[in-house]
This record gives structure tokens, sequence and C-alpha cells, in this order.
């Protein structure tokens, strides 16, 4: 089963226009409506978490790696509040990531699109939200402000509000939301930590601690069937390897012949055959690794998230750019080589020991050679019981 795959288009100038215009009308309505669901000045203590029994956690980032980053972030707060029911609410793009996560009981999906076209729709989804009586709600962002998670998080009726404080992105409507304005790290701090340690960091002011940084990705049980069906047909009993040489942004791409000079190597050395993940945005990259093989490889379009984790799970070993693919492959303990471009690895790998980095010098993607790649992947090959066999 392979989830959607539409591919957006180039935003245009009047589409940027639009967007900046909506976030200022945000702006503006939140202010006129903070004397109405704002916290009205109150700044009453923490609950004591052991009556915790209902939280609401808001993290609405679309990219994929991000939500993954966070897992340590609810690691630490369902130990905090260990008898609390903890709900997510997640934008649309990104709620399969938390599924059958071990920290969330229930994923609550928002869509934006939706909510606007039907009104009705959009008053069901705030009257769910307020039957569940939280006693505590979280707004979790940490790169960027969102007036809506704030605004979703006031109309929740959640009985005590926090969230990270919205004046490094220009703005004072935390004040006015909150009963607890989350600290963020500074520049200088900030270039020292890595990502899964940003979204603890605002954590710590309501006494959460983490150290264990890994993630967790759980596939539902017909994705690891479906997945077992496939690949027992592509592949029989013999090893392959995940090939994904796309990523969202065009500064992190390895040029896809060398991708396919990877999968000729794979073949050859170790007789490892491929399958190749083909991405919502990846069309003229995919087609250019696919012009450039030698060997076809097997061919996914757009797997759902569980579907891809036990897939790369499984493999041999995996090869992605820094995108998110890479974040799955962390989550499920896969064996990945994940070619770096400008973004420092420090920060952004997953921290995983099976997900090895390979970072140029100059920091430009095109710097990595097919042999830097292929030394990563004969040493992750090596650590297997079975040299070049799948894990099963």
């Amino acid at each position: 089963r392979m989830g959607a795959c539409n591919v957006p288009g180039f935003l245009r100038v009047d589409d940027f226009l639009k967007k900046k215009f909506e976030r200022r009308g945000k702006v503006v309505l939140a202010e006129v409506l903070a004397p109405l669901i704002g916290t009205r000045g109150k700044r009453p203590p923490l609950p004591d978490p052991g009556s915790v029994r209902s939280l609401l956690v808001i993290r609405q980032h679309n990219q994929m790696g991000d939500m993954l980053l966070a897992v340590p972030a609810f690691r630490g707060i369902r130990k905090r509040f260990p008898d609390a029911r903890v709900t997510l609410l997640a934008a649309e793009i990104n709620s399969g990531v938390m599924r059958n996560n071990p920290f969330i009981d229930e994923v609550i999906t928002w869509s934006k699109k939706r909510n606007r076209k039907n009104p009705l729709a959009f008053l069901r989804f705030i009257r769910r939200l307020r039957e569940e009586h939280f006693d505590i709600l979280i707004v979790l962002n940490t790169v960027s402000f969102s007036v809506t998670s704030m605004l979703l998080g006031a109309v929740s009726g959640a009985a005590w509000r926090a969230g990270s404080n919205s004046r490094p992105f220009g703005t004072d409507l935390t004040s006015k939301y909150y009963h607890l304005e989350f600290p963020l790290p500074g520049e200088e701090e900030l270039l020292a930590m890595h990502e899964s340690e940003h979204n603890l960091y605002p954590l710590r002011a309501i006494g959460i601690e983490e150290n264990d940084l890994s993630s967790v990705l759980v596939p539902f049980e017909w994705e690891e069937r479906e997945c077992g069906e496939f690949t027992a047909a592509a592949f029989g009993d013999g090893p392959y390897a995940v090939i994904h040489p796309g990523a969202g942004k065009v500064k992190n791409i390895w040029p896809p012949e060398r991708f396919a000079e990877v999968s000729g190597v794979l073949l050859e050395r170790h007789g490892i055959s491929s399958v190749a993940v083909r991405g919502p945005v990846d069309d003229i990259y995919f087609a250019r690794f696919l012009d450039a093989c030698t060997s076809p490889p097997q061919v996914i379009s757009c797997p759902t998230v569980g579907f891809l984790g036990a897939l790369m799970r499984d493999a041999a070993v995996s090869v992605c750019n820094d995108t998110g693919v890479a974040h799955i492959a962390g989550a499920v303990g896969a064996r990945c080589a994940e070619v770096f471009g400008p973004t420092d690895p420090h920060r952004w790998k997953p921290v995983s020991d099976t997900v090895i980095a390979v970072k140029p010098d100059d920091g430009i993607v095109d710097s990595v050679t097919t042999g830097d790649v292929m030394k990563v992947i004969d040493g992750l090959l090596a650590r297997s019981t079975v040299t070049g066999a799948g894990s099963g």
C-alpha cells in the first residue's frame, strides 16, 4: 500500500504574498481574541504531575524529520506525567510518523484545508478537543512560532497552557495566551546542541529531563505484512538495499547518477539488489537516477511511513540524502548511509549508531564521491551477523 504522492508546484509570488498576509491576519486575530480566550494575566503553578490525567501536545511542524526528532521530548513528557493520557495534535501531512508511538496514546489530525472549507467540521473538531478536558496543554515549537497552534491550544479548553516564547519570532502573543512561556536557547548555545536536545530544552521549565535522544517508529501490522509480501516477491530470501535519491531541498541532493553507481557496486561487489523509493517531489531526480542505472532496480512510489520503516529495517543497507527518510532509518534501527551537504550532522543526524553521516569538508554535497559512500556502506555491511544479509 502506497501513500499519497502529489507533487507540489513552485511557490509563485502571489502565493508568497498571500501567505504573508495570512500570517499577519492571524496575528491581528489573535490580538483581538486575547481578552476572550487568553489567560487574562493569570499565572497558576504547574499542576502536580501525579494528578494530571489528560495532556495535549500540539506540534504542527510539516517536516517528517523534525517530528521524529521530537520523540525524545515525548519520552520525557511520558516519564514526567506517567499517569496522563497523552494526545498529540499534528498536521495532516505529518501525523503518520507518530501513530503507534509508545509515548503517545492518541494522534489527532488537524487539516487546515478541510476545516477552512467546512466550518461545521471545524466546530466538530473544537468540540472534540474540549470533550477531552485536558489538564495541561504544551505547544511544542522551537524553530518557528505557529499562531494557529497557539489558538488551537486556547480553544481546546485546557486548564493550564504552556508553550515556547514567541518574542524571538517578533511577537508578544504568548504572554497573553500561555500560563507559562518556555525559554528557548540562544544562538551560540543552539549551535552546540543536537536538534533533539533543542526540542527538550523548553521542557526543562516544567521539570522534564531526558538523556535518551533516540527516536522510535512503529509500523502497523498491515504495513509489516505488506512489506514482507513485497520483499518476498521481489527478492525471495536474498538481501536488498533501499535507495532514496531525492530530497525536499535541492541543496541536499547528491547527484542521482552517483546513487545509480552505488546501486551497481552493491550488486557487483556484494550481490545485493536494490529497491528505489520515489518521494512526492522526486520526479526529476528519480528519472535521472533510473536513466543512469545499469541494472534496473525495483521501484516503490510514495510508500506509507510504516511500510518504508519496515523495508529499511530489514534491508542489508539503505542510502539516502539528508532528509526525513534518514530519520525513519534511525527510528527503526536500519543501517543507513546518509549523504550530507551544507547541514551539520552533529545537529541534524538521527541519534543512532546505525545511521552514518557522509559529510564533505566543504559543505557541498556534490563533493561526496561514490567511494566515500561505499566506504561507509562496506563498514555497515561488516556489522551484519552475516555480511551482506538483511536483518530479517
